[in-house]
């Protein structure tokens, strides 16, 4: 019995040995072979982890420039975003390499979805990002608080000092009603500027600049009807009111211009719709690539 267990035991061991041979001959040359499919594997994972952080820092960065209130700011954040951008493109270019070099269908595909997503992230960039420096309903804002308050301030102060000049004057009631027509229109125009840097669309600017030139013509005619019923000595006042008024109508003109543009909420609309939606979809398809690429590790 001892004999028969000692017999099978060394033709184990044959067996044994003749196996280990076969397979160290069959497979004597694949431990480069495995170690080059394995390092590429590596670099494809750290590329797509690069893609990944570029990614979602590009978009985190344009909506700060969005959101920025000066020239400088937003053209240093936009520079920063495209930087970012720029990086993942790079990566791309080198993941697009490396999977040429050792691919599977499953990272093809993959790759060519984010193609088409990044494509089309890409061209909105550009676009958004050039609207983002413009600034233009942000300076239409600051024209507005700034210049815009102030000439209005000096006509109000004007048109006061007409009834404090005409305090004796028989044709004061009349004063007092043509100088608060034009006050309560003169302050409407500067109120209707905030909801026309605010709008999204041409249709609502074109109502509001119409409200505005009936409430400048308003002001105008009682300007005009003050000129016939103030005194002379009060005329000085009075012409220095029309040049304020004047001065604020340039202002106006150019809050609607800037207004028009609307560069800060078109880039605003672009940022929270189409490109929020992009950058989700790009890093969901990473995301995937990335898997199937861990998982061809794992089993390497």
């Amino acid at each position: 019995y001892g004999r028969i267990n000692l017999k099978l035991a060394l033709l184990s061991g044959l067996v044994l040995a003749i196996l280990l041979a076969f397979f160290g001959l069959r497979y004597r040359d694949t431990g480069p072979e495995l170690e080059s499919v394995v390092s590429g594997l590596t670099k494809k994972n750290e590329a797509i982890s690069r893609m990944r952080i570029n990614l979602i820092k590009s978009a985190d960065v344009e909506k700060a420039a969005v959101m920025a209130d000066t020239d400088e700011l937003s053209r240093s954040l936009a520079d920063q975003s495209l930087q970012a951008a720029e990086a993942v493109e790079a990566d791309r270019l080198e993941l697009t390499e490396l999977i040429e070099h050792d691919p599977t269908e499953n990272e093809r595909n993959l790759l060519r979805e984010f193609n088409t997503c990044w494509e089309q992230s890409w061209k909105i960039d550009k676009v958004l990002l050039d609207f983002a420096v413009e600034n233009t309903n942000i300076k239409a804002a600051g024209l507005s608080f700034t210049q815009g308050s102030k000439s209005l301030e000096r006509f109000e102060k004007n048109l006061i000092d007409l009834v404090d000049d005409n305090a004796s004057n028989s044709r004061k009631f009349q004063i007092m009603n043509a100088l608060a027509t034009a006050l309560v229109a003169g302050f409407k125009i500067q109120y209707q500027q905030a909801p026309h840097i605010a709008a999204a669309n041409d249709g609502e600017m074109d109502r509001i600049e119409k409200e505005m030139r009936v409430s400048q013509e308003i002001v105008e005619d009682s300007l005009t009807r003050l000129g016939h019923i103030v005194p002379a000595e009060a005329r000085a006042t009075l012409l220095d009111a029309v040049s304020a008024f004047d001065e604020f109508k340039a202002v106006n003109a150019q809050v609607i211009t800037l207004s028009r543009q609307n560069s800060n909420v078109k880039s605003f609309e672009l940022s929270l719709g189409r490109k929020r939606k992009l950058t989700t979809q790009c890093d969901e398809v990473l995301t995937s690539l990335q898997a199937a690429v861990r998982n061809r590790t794992f089993e390497a």
